[in-house]
């Protein structure tokens, strides 16, 4: 599994896309303290009095934001570049999960086809001890006709977990960015899980600190909070500064211009409205953070309750159901092979095995699916 979780971080398209995301809100955030550009101005002035001089006046202004509104623009920007950081992180997490879940089903149906091809060993020894009963007078046709039966189920049955050991092969080579028919290995076992219970208050703790979500909305609360104060300080004046030579019609020497200025903040609505959006968005960015908290939460708990129980199911069947549908069908088998019994009895524990070893199968994947969730829920490995 670690190997096709390397394969997908390089070659998945959309963790790529996430990248270049991040990317882009870095180098939007490298200028977002820059100065306007320049304005060049060429103004010309026109006196019908000869006594009065004409001239002709080349300005070059600069206007400079004051009151730190540069410092909370680029502090508005490195928070994106933060949550978008961290939603990259997110994507990563939740592809994990289902490259985690997809091998623990493929692992899961490949024990499956192991389980159906033993099935058809017992169904077949089924049918060697009928034959010979019936040989030697002591069985009946039906006998060997139900044992026959039995085996052709048992092989249906691993012709389409086949089918859908192929369909989990596709899925996982979709995955981690490959064509769907490219050869894919067996899965040989499941990854090593540290068997103890895990806490929810530790993972809850974890996951207030390392889940991408949290620490996604979190940035955005704190570009929503720079924005808010920005929009306070819209109603500041910005100082504009310019200079340029004035060139006069009479052949004087030329001469300096030069001009100082600042904007006048009416209100006639717009820095009113921008301060109404900004704190709406601070309001709603803080909700989102709150329900996305609420949620993991409320996930946390389900998983590790699911956790629990299927640790606690595959314990019991493990030791205690699994021992005893073998060995009852071993012992019936043996004694319908000495002429003791019908094979109803057989078949019936041939069944019962086969169930049990089914939930023990299902027991171990639901502990993968609930692992792989806690584990994205928490940001990291457990």
């Amino acid at each position: 599994m670690e190997g096709l979780l390397a394969v997908s971080r390089q070659l998945s398209p959309s963790l790529r896309a996430a990248a270049l995301d991040t990317a882009a809100a870095a180098a939007k955030a490298e200028g977002a303290d820059a100065l306007d550009d320049p304005v060049l101005s060429d103004s010309y002035q026109y006196y019908r009095n000869p006594n009065t001089f004409s001239g002709q006046s080349i300005m070059l202004t600069q206007t400079f934001p004051l009151w730190g509104k540069r410092s909370l623009r680029r502090a508005a920007a490195l928070a994106d570049t933060e949550a978008a950081r961290s939603r990259e992180q997110g994507m990563q997490d939740e592809s994990d999960e289902r490259i985690k879940v997809a091998f623990a089903q493929y692992y899961a149906i490949t024990r499956q086809i192991g389980v159906s091809r033993q099935i058809v060993g017992v169904a077949r020894r089924m049918q060697a001890a009928a034959s010979a009963r019936y040989g030697q007078g002591g069985g009946n046709q039906t006998d060997l006709i139900q044992a026959q039966s039995e085996e052709t189920t048992a092989k249906i049955e691993t012709a389409r977990l086949e089918g859908e050991r192929e369909a989990a092969r596709a899925r996982i080579n979709t995955l981690i960015a490959r064509p769907p028919a490219a050869p894919l290995p067996e899965p040989v076992r499941l990854p090593a899980r540290t068997t103890a219970d895990p806490a929810l208050g530790t993972l809850l703790d974890r996951a207030r600190a390392g889940n991408p979500a949290l620490a996604a909305g979190s940035a955005e609360i704190e570009a929503a909070q720079s924005r808010r104060t920005l929009a306070d300080k819209a109603w500041y004046p910005d100082l504009t500064i310019g200079a340029g030579p004035l060139i006069q019609t009479n052949r004087q020497p030329v001469g300096v211009a030069a001009t100082i200025g600042i904007n006048i903040p009416v209100p006639w609505g717009r820095e009113a409205s921008q301060q109404r959006e900004a704190a709406a968005q601070l309001g709603a960015t803080q909700r989102r953070y709150d329900a996305a908290w609420l949620d993991i939460q409320g996930a946390l708990a389900e998983a590790v309750a699911r956790l629990q129980a299927a640790r606690r199911t595959e314990a019991l069947l493990r030791r205690e159901s699994l021992p005893q549908a073998r060995a009852a069908i071993q012992s019936l088998l043996a004694a319908y092979g000495q002429g003791k019994g019908d094979l109803a009895a057989p078949i019936a524990a041939e069944h019962r095995s086969h169930d049990v070893e089914l939930m023990l199968l299902k027991a171990e994947l639901d502990q993968q699916i609930e692992l792989a969730a806690i584990e994205r829920l928490i940001g990291g490995e457990l």
